[in-house]
Formats: C-alpha cells, sequence, structure tokens
C-alpha cells in the first residue's frame, strides 16, 4: 500500500476506524481501506497527527458536547503505546547487562526499534533516555485527557473508558443498532446527542 489517500474529517471517518485506533494503537487506520497488516510508506506520526485534526475537527463541529469520547479514544491509544515503549525499554536494560557480561548485541533490538519507529542510536544508554521521553509524554497525554474527562464529567464512573462501551450505551438508549463501518465519527456524536437527550426527558418525566 504504496499510494494512499486518507481520511480528512469527522464527517467521513468512519467509527470503526475510530475504534479501532483506539483499541490498537495502529494510526494507520487514518489510510482509506486500510486493513491491519497492510505494509505502507505511510509515517505514524504523520497518521497521528492527521488523527488529531479529524478528532479536533469531530469536537468544534458538535460544540464539544461529545468530548468524552474523543478523550476516552485518546486514553485507550496513549495507553497500548505506553505499554509498548515500558517492554522495549526493559529489553534494552536486558541487553546493556548482556553487553557487559561479554555478549553480543541482538539483531533483535533493531527491529523493535523499526516497529516503534525510533531511530537507532549506537548508544543504548541514549535510546532509553529518548524511550524515557516518549514514555514520559504518553503519561503526561493521558493525564490531561483523564483530566479533562473529570473536568468535563465530575460524576462519571471512571470505568466507563472503553470506547465500545459508549457505543453499546448509545445502541441501548436509542434502541438501535450502529453500524461501525458506515457511520461516521460525527454522525456518531449527533447520536451521542440524542441519546443525552432522550436521558434527559426520562428524568424530567419521573
Amino acid at each position: 500500500m504504496n499510494k494512499f489517500k486518507t481520511y480528512k474529517d469527522s464527517k467521513e471517518f468512519p467509527l470503526e476506524n475510530f475504534e479501532r485506533i483506539s483499541s490498537t494503537g495502529n494510526y494507520f487506520f487514518m489510510i482509506k481501506g486500510y486493513e491491519d497488516g497492510d505494509e505502507t510508506e505511510a509515517n505514524t506520526d504523520e497518521m497521528e497527527a492527521l488523527f488529531n485534526e479529524v478528532v479536533q475537527d469531530y469536537v468544534v463541529s458538535l460544540n464539544s458536547r461529545n468530548f468524552d469520547i474523543v478523550q476516552h479514544g485518546k486514553i485507550n491509544a496513549s495507553k497500548i503505546d505506553l505499554m509498548k515503549f515500558i517492554l522495549a525499554r526493559e529489553i534494552i536494560v536486558l541487553q546493556i547487562k548482556y553487553l557487559e557480561l561479554g555478549g553480543i548485541e541482538s539483531e533483535n533490538i533493531n527491529e523493535l526499534l523499526i516497529n516503534l519507529k525510533i531511530q537507532k542510536k549506537p548508544d543504548l544508554y541514549l535510546q532509553i533516555e529518548i524511550i524515557d521521553r516518549k514514555i514520559d509524554k504518553l503519561q503526561n497525554d493521558i493525564s490531561e485527557a483523564e483530566a479533562k474527562i473529570k473536568k468535563n464529567n465530575p460524576e462519571e464512573n471512571k470505568e466507563e473508558s472503553d470506547i465500545n462501551e459508549i457505543i453499546t450505551n448509545v445502541e441501548l438508549i436509542l434502541e438501535r443498532s450502529i453500524d461501525l463501518q458506515k457511520t461516521s465519527l460525527y454522525r456518531f456524536g449527533i447520536m451521542q446527542n440524542q441519546a443525552r437527550k432522550k436521558i434527559e426527558q426520562i428524568n424530567k418525566s419521573k
């Protein structure tokens, strides 16, 4: 998949792709027609930036009332990336200890760094510093997103942070199934508004 087209805004971005990015941390789902495992020359950072632009379009288009789903998506994707970088750090630390005992550097280190889109450095200690900065950034991203959710919904149940739970709840409230592939992120935001209004009406009638 060398030549590719990407989604540009929330009105064309499928909810299914948003769920995939939130669940797997794979930003290549910003590419139209992308399937998990496809080879592509796309840059991960560029795809992440594009994802953030689509998310921003979603928030602005819906007057930020459905802010939570965006933050939950960021949290889930960041947590997946965080686990990858923590594991990579542990592997490199073990490699350093092995080298100190007279061993040779494993080729798996190169493959690991390629998968993480990190440039290989000759000094493994410097490599750890780079990974530590990535870990710090991801931890900060998670904390900021969680703080924004708490500020937006101070009484929200913290356990309800999975995108699929949010989708399921909207389906239950509206008493309809949602086709993730045919429903855009923007359209789902409208459904969330409908679900919220329905709950408000029910509460008023009690």
